[in-house]
């Protein structure tokens, strides 16, 4: 039994247990302007067909200090479909997060952030000038 759990230490030591769908996010993230149901509904009005691609801000919601604030983006993926974003947002959600957060691309089916990417949701400290679908 210690074995097992050594084991489990040593791998997310080394990155190689995957976090899967989860509320984490930047130490700023609690403090930043809007939340989770906010980005959500911005998202609703993405086209299901637009395609985004990875590092791409989907939708933000600037604050009034400049240019930070929260977005939703990928992050090493091949990019997806907004039907999928809008998706992935409300999986978060319904996992109990209410601002940031990551959930890997092919979830539920996938929960392996390492194996295709994953949608985020988190502070940013330049949103391009993008406040709502971006």
């Amino acid at each position: 039994m210690h074995l097992g759990a050594s084991l489990i230490a040593i791998a997310s030591a080394a990155g190689l247990v995957s976090a899967g769908i989860n509320c984490n996010g930047a130490a700023g993230c609690p403090s930043v302007a809007g939340n989770l149901d906010r980005l959500i509904s911005l998202a609703n009005g993405i086209d299901d067909n637009r395609w985004y691609n990875s590092g791409q801000k989907i939708v933000c919601i600037q604050t009034n200090l400049g240019n930070t604030g929260l977005c939703a983006f990928q992050q090493n993926t091949g990019g997806a479909p907004g039907h999928s974003i809008k998706s992935l947002l409300r999986s978060l959600r319904d996992h109990g997060c209410k601002k940031c957060g990551s959930v890997p691309l092919f979830y539920p089916s996938d929960n392996n952030d390492s194996s295709h990417g994953i949608l985020t949701v988190n502070v940013v400290g330049n949103t391009g000038g993008c406040n709502g679908i971006c």
